[in-house]
């Protein structure tokens, strides 16, 4: 690769790990982007990829969320088996597509959630602020735990940590408020990211990941991510966090539709 590419792409993937750490989001919804117009036209390479660089992402941010007591350990564990299932399918889902079909699923996906959110927050932002403890029974439980198999299919199928449905299925779903929603997705986003990754690799082989570029960007992305989710949750509030992260699916669903609408 070119020096001045990867410099742009490295700057690129540093600077969406900062803040997606942030935002209970792998960073797969910009990674991808990055990926498909500056590394490779392939989505069966992008997307594994995606998912190695959103797998870096979510570790030192969990890690984070978690000494701010802002994970519910239980909660994750109790929702990440549909994830898992979903990941799987969405690997194969991917590779059986065409990529037009592909980039109009992404952005269909991202412009629904973000725009349910932004309403909410525009009307009723005190719902994505505190806990509803009354939310939290078996039988929502049971649904948000099979629910979160659209979490693992968006993952596994477009390369995203898949935080785009865990969020909003705990904010509406359980009641959670954001911050605590977002922390839990962090958590979910590491074991659904090496089940996607995995995927890829069983049903492509190895060649599906440029190892080396990879690798580098991987350590990059860790970095980023320590140093961003350290920082925001010192200074961002939670209403400030949960706009970024609705501006951040619309920014994603609009590149996606340009590369639909360019062809490129």
């Amino acid at each position: 690769m070119d020096l001045q590419i990867l410099t742009v792409v490295s700057i690129l993937v540093f600077t969406v790990a900062f803040v997606y750490s942030n935002l209970g989001l792998g960073g797969g919804t910009l990674y991808v982007p990055i990926l498909l117009a500056f590394v490779t036209p392939f989505k069966e390479v992008a997307v594994p990829m995606s998912l190695a660089l959103t797998l870096a992402t979510a570790m030192p941010a969990a890690i984070n969320h978690y000494r701010k007591n802002l994970v519910h350990t239980r909660l994750a564990f109790i929702l990440v088996g549909g994830a898992l299932v979903g990941a799987v399918l969405g690997a194969l889902f991917t590779l059986a597509i065409t990529r037009e079909i592909f980039l109009l699923f992404f952005s269909a996906i991202l412009v629904v959630v973000g725009g349910k959110m932004l309403w909410d927050w525009l009307g009723h932002a005190e719902t994505l602020e505190r806990n509803d403890d009354a939310k939290i029974t078996n039988p929502r439980l049971g649904l948000t735990s099979t629910a979160t198999l659209s979490s693992g299919f968006l993952s596994g199928s477009l390369g995203i940590g898949g935080g785009v449905a865990n969020v909003p299925i705990m904010v509406y779903g359980l009641g959670r408020r954001t911050r605590l929603a977002i922390g839990t997705s962090t958590l979910m986003i590491v074991p659904t990211s090496i089940v996607g990754v995995l995927s890829y690799l069983y049903f492509e082989g190895l060649a599906t990941l440029d190892v080396g570029l990879t690798a580098f960007l991987w350590v990059l992305v860790l970095v980023g991510s320590f140093l961003g989710s350290y920082w925001g949750l010192r200074k961002l509030r939670s209403r400030s966090v949960a706009l970024i992260f609705i501006l951040v699916l619309f920014v994603a669903a609009v590149k996606m539709l340009t590369d639909l609408i360019l062809g490129s």
